[in-house]
């Protein structure tokens, strides 16, 4: 896979993903938060053979059902011994928690370790939480990245 990526000034980035078969997935991320996705096929350069809009919303979610935050198939061959140096764990917001009223970047994140979620009690889960998501008491962060990186993270809270 490469992927290249562009400066559009007053717009936003351009991510051009070509996968093996040839094919590319060109992302527009906007300022405001809008994704475009557009689809080319192998060896057409012209016009799209799909297109589509998404909010900065339906982009997150889109992105945490590509990572497996909501959905994680069973490993098999070369990406078992990739994901074993992995982890991935659920860290609750407690009462006189550090983290409660902490906006998601204020949160010192070691090299390694990555946050993928927050499941809020009664709400819809917010998959990628973009900084400005202030966390709450009963708040379970969903963390992955490697082992050393995720008890340090632990450690740090």
């Amino acid at each position: 896979m490469k992927v290249e990526e562009v400066a559009l000034p007053g717009v936003g980035r351009k991510f051009t993903i070509t996968v093996a078969s040839g094919d590319r997935l060109v992302i527009v991320v906007h300022n405001s938060g809008k994704r475009e996705l557009q689809y080319f096929e192998a060896g057409e350069d012209d016009e799209p053979r799909a297109a589509l809009d998404l909010t900065d919303e339906e982009a997150r979610e889109v992105g945490a059902i590509l990572a497996g935050v909501l959905f994680h198939p069973e490993a098999v061959g070369d990406t078992q011994s990739k994901l074993g140096q992995k982890v991935i764990e659920w860290i609750k917001v407690l009462p006189g928690s550090r983290l409660a009223g902490k906006r998601v970047g204020e949160i010192p994140l070691p090299p390694g370790a990555h946050l993928l979620a927050v499941d809020r009690p009664g709400a819809p889960l917010v998959p990628n939480p973009g900084p400005e998501v202030v966390l709450e008491v009963g708040d379970t962060l969903v963390v992955a990245g490697t082992r050393e990186a995720v008890e340090a993270l632990k450690r740090s809270l």
